[in-house]
C-alpha cells in the first residue's frame, strides 16, 4: 500500500495539531500564565522555535486549542442535527447531553478560560485579539445555525449571528452553573432556544 507523501502543508498542520495537544496538557497543568513556552515545545518534542514557526505567542497557541475544542463540539452537534424545521424533530435530551459530556471533556480548558478572560480584562492590550477571537467563534456558530436551517427549511426568528452570540454568552453561564453548584439546565435552555429561535 503506497505511503501518501507529506506535503509542506500536511507536515505543518501536523506539527500546529501536535502543539496544540501540548499547550492543552501543560496548560491545563499549569494554568494560562503559569505555563511556559519551553515545557509546551518539550512536551511537544520540538523547540520553541516551532511555535514561533506556527504561532505569533502563547496566547495564539491558547486561542487555537480553544478553537480545536469548539471545533469538536460543532461536529458531535452536526452528527445528530435535525432534519426537519418542526420542533418535535429535535432531539433535545441528546443534545443536552452531547452538550453536557462535552463539558466535562474539557472541564480543564473552561477553567483555563476564566484565566484568559481575567487576563483580558486586566490588560487592555490584548482585548482587540480576544473581541476578534469572540467574533470568530460566533461566526463558526453561526454558520452551523445556517447549515442547520438550510437543511431542515427551518426559518430563523433572528439573524444566524444573534443566535450565535446569545449561544455562546448562555454557555458560559451554563457551563459555569454545572461546574459550580451541580444545576444541569442544558436541556431547559434548548427547550427554550428551540421554541424561540423558529419563525411562526
Amino acid at each position: 500500500m503506497p505511503v501518501e507523501k507529506l506535503t509542506p502543508e500536511r507536515r505543518r498542520q501536523q506539527t500546529r495539531d501536535v502543539l496544540i495537544a501540548a499547550a492543552t496538557e501543560v496548560i491545563a497543568r499549569r494554568g494560562f500564565e503559569g505555563a511556559a513556552l519551553e515545557e509546551i515545545a518539550d512536551t511537544a518534542g520540538f523547540t520553541r522555535g516551532a511555535i514561533y514557526k506556527n504561532f505569533a505567542d502563547k496566547e495564539d497557541l491558547f486561542l487555537a486549542v480553544i478553537d480545536r475544542s469548539n471545533e469538536q463540539v460543532i461536529e458531535a452537534f452536526r452528527s445528530i442535527a435535525p432534519d426537519s424545521a418542526t420542533p418535535e424533530a429535535w432531539d433535545i435530551s441528546r443534545m443536552a447531553e452531547l452538550w453536557r459530556a462535552s463539558v466535562g471533556e474539557f472541564d480543564d480548558l473552561f477553567a483555563i478560560g476564566k484565566e484568559y478572560e481575567l487576563y483580558v480584562l486586566r490588560n487592555p492590550e490584548a482585548r482587540p485579539r480576544a473581541v476578534a477571537h469572540r467574533r470568530k467563534q460566533r461566526d463558526l456558530v453561526a454558520a452551523f445555525i445556517v447549515e442547520v436551517a438550510k437543511g431542515s427549511g427551518m426559518t430563523l426568528r433572528l439573524p444566524a449571528a444573534t443566535l450565535a452570540a446569545i449561544i455562546l454568552s448562555a454557555a458560559d453561564g451554563l457551563t459555569y452553573a454545572a461546574r459550580i453548584d451541580g444545576d444541569d439546565l442544558f436541556a431547559p435552555f434548548l427547550e427554550l432556544l428551540n421554541a424561540g429561535m423558529i419563525a411562526d
